[in-house]
Formats: C-alpha cells, structure tokens, sequence
C-alpha cells in the first residue's frame, strides 16, 4: 500500500512538474518587436524635434548603417530603427528589437557609449545641446530597446512603452 501511494505521488509531482515547465516555457517566449514600427510611432510624437534622417534595417546595407548608431554585434539584432538630426543637433531616436532579451544590458552599454561620444560632439560643435544630451533616456521593455535624446524625450519614451507593452 505504502509503495503504490509513493509511486502515485511521485507521478503526480512529475506530471505537475512537466505541466509547469510547459507552460513557464510558453510563458517565457518572447514575440520580436517591430522596431521600424515602434520608431515611427514616437517619431510622430516627437513633434518639437527637428527635421530626422532616418535608417532602418530594411535598408541596404543595414549592417553597416547599424554602426553609426553603435558598435553592438548586428548578427543579435532582429530590427532597428535610428532617425538623427539633419540639421546635426542632439536629437535622436532609436529603437532596437534584440533577437534575445538577454542581451540588452550588452546593447545599452554600447548605447552609453554612443551618448558619451554624442556629448564630446556636442561640446565641441554646439555647446547649448550638452544639456540636451545630458537628459537621455535609455530604457528597454523586453527585447526592445530605445535611446530618446530630444526636448520631448519623456513623451517620446510614453510612446515605446506603449507600443511595445504586452512583449
């Protein structure tokens, strides 16, 4: 009687163990971004900002394009979306959907550096956007990642968080 009840318990745990690994597995799934779409959406709220040229990975060449944004490994990337000032003021928008989510903090260092040379640029070009630069906002939801660096960053961030919700 004793070894029946184990061996019942014991197949019970199994099964409630599988059928918690499965559904924890489905949970944890994560759906890509669409960056392109997410950067277009807080572009159009970003309406102080100036006049954005816009790079994409649907782009020709999207690889290389990637770099001027930052030196992260593009084969992690699963789309990206970077619109800078034309007029070669502070202000940027970037959203980058990862292939992984483990790999945003590795994504958001290189950004730092990206904001780092940004701020060099702007001391030496055009010292009234330091301040500008200084107010980034850097933040991720998921595999998504977004750089806001604009005098509606925090609207703008709304946006992402929005757009990206449910990931």
């Amino acid at each position: 009687m004793k070894h029946s009840m184990r061996r019942r318990c014991t197949s019970f745990l199994l099964v409630l163990t599988l059928a918690t690994a499965a559904l924890t597995g489905c949970g944890s799934k994560t759906k890509g971004v669409d960056a392109v779409a997410v950067g277009k959406a807080m572009q159009k709220e970003a309406t102080t900002f100036p006049k954005l040229k816009v790079i994409t990975s649907q782009d020709k060449d999207a690889d290389l394009n990637f770099t001027s944004l930052c030196d992260y490994k593009y084969d992690r990337v699963e789309s990206f979306y970077y619109a800078y000032s034309k007029d070669g003021t502070a202000p940027e928008i970037a959203v980058i959907s990862l292939k992984e989510a483990s790999d945003a903090a590795g994504l958001m260092a290189s950004l730092k550096d990206h904001v780092k040379n940004r701020k060099g640029t702007m001391q030496e070009y055009s010292p009234e956007q330091v301040e500008m630069v200084d107010n980034y906002i850097l933040a991720h939801q998921g595999s998504a990642v977004t750089l806001v660096i604009g005098p509606q960053n925090a609207i703008v961030e709304k946006v992402f968080e929005k757009e990206v919700k449910g990931e």
